[in-house]
């Protein structure tokens, strides 16, 4: 009877435990299954944010060489600088894929840009508003251009850390090809330059 009793025992833990390793091989599948979709929703994001990221970048460069000129002369009429390339726009919120796979201050930067955009293109306005100084319009081009140079640089750099976190590869330059961001760098040098030779000028005639 004992022995009844005790083999009654072990078919009933046997049961068991064949139950629960059953469970926990179905939620291990389950857990596997979740990190290969998310792995898998993660790279497809990268690529495309990525890809949207490079754009805007480039529309950036396009803006900041932009200097109001065509073919070497005013763009506008009766000699008047006017603004030749229209702005890259960048929607991420219209990106079909899912934003919380990032890290929280990646996604935040990356959704952050089109505020960014928003608060240049305002003080671009208010710089022609209420600077508003023809034909070259100076202040107003060294602000467009040195502002989108800015803005794709911090688009680019964003691209590079989303290609590192998804895992693609990184983009790399031999020696000597043309750069999109060093030109972008070129922009915002050469402007600082200038605007400091204006403010040691100011300063000297006011000294005089």
């Amino acid at each position: 009877m004992e022995s009844a009793h005790v083999s009654a025992i072990i078919s009933a833990a046997a049961g068991i435990s064949g139950v629960l390793l059953g469970n926990i091989f179905v939620l291990i599948k389950e857990w596997w299954t979740k990190r290969k979709t998310a792995k898998q929703d993660t790279t497809y994001l990268g690529i495309i944010v990525v890809s949207h990221l490079d754009r805007f970048a480039t529309g950036c460069l396009d803006v900041a060489v932009d200097d109001g000129t065509q073919y070497g002369q005013p763009a506008g009429e009766r000699g008047e600088y006017v603004p030749v390339i229209t702005p890259p726009d960048f929607r991420p919120l219209d990106l079909d894929v899912e934003w919380k796979l990032l890290p929280m201050d990646l996604m935040y930067s990356i959704l952050r840009l089109p505020d960014q955009q928003d608060q240049l293109q305002g003080n671009l306005t208010g710089i022609h508003q209420f600077n508003y100084d023809p034909p070259d319009h100076v202040e107003y081009f060294q602000a467009r251009r040195r502002g989108y140079a800015v803005l794709g640089l911090q688009a680019s750099d964003l691209a590079k850390k989303l290609r590192s976190y998804v895992g693609l590869p990184a983009e790399e330059l031999d020696l000597g090809e043309w750069s999109r961001d060093n030109s972008m760098k070129d922009v915002i040098s050469d402007i600082d330059a200038r605007l400091s030779e204006r403010l040691l000028r100011n300063a000297a005639r006011q000294q005089q």
